[in-house]
């Protein structure tokens, strides 16, 4: 799937938290200062366009829905992230992590747990 704009992402996502909605359910949930109704008209369409969003048709309107799982987008981002900062290696991601200490012994100790629970 191609990757996504920073707006595309901010749109997904509160796609993902109203399930299904219409461009102005979409427009009325976003914080701060509202964008025009016909930006995010497009958005929605390219999101379309890209494989994440599709529609149901409800007379001359649509109303819109998340075409893959939360789980998945999260999973795509994640990939992203390894691959574009840590040379594919999800072992520099937690070194990263352990070297500027945003994860604890204990958390490492959990991780490890977690990974002996899946073998």
């Amino acid at each position: 799937m191609e990757t996504l704009t920073r707006k595309e992402e901010e749109v997904l996502r509160l796609l993902f938290k109203l399930k299904r909605a219409f461009v102005r359910d979409i427009i009325d949930a976003m914080p701060g200062k509202k964008p025009a109704y016909t930006t995010v008209s497009t958005v929605i369409r390219k999101l379309e366009e890209k494989g994440y969003v599709d529609h149901e048709d409800f007379g001359t309107t649509y109303r819109y829905f998340p075409a893959i799982s939360e789980e998945d987008f999260f999973q795509r981002d994640i990939r992203r992230v390894v691959s574009d900062f840590f040379n594919d290696s999800h072992k520099d991601l937690v070194s990263h992590f352990a070297r500027n200490k945003k994860l604890t012994r204990a958390d490492l100790e959990d991780i490890l747990r977690m990974i002996d629970e899946q073998e």
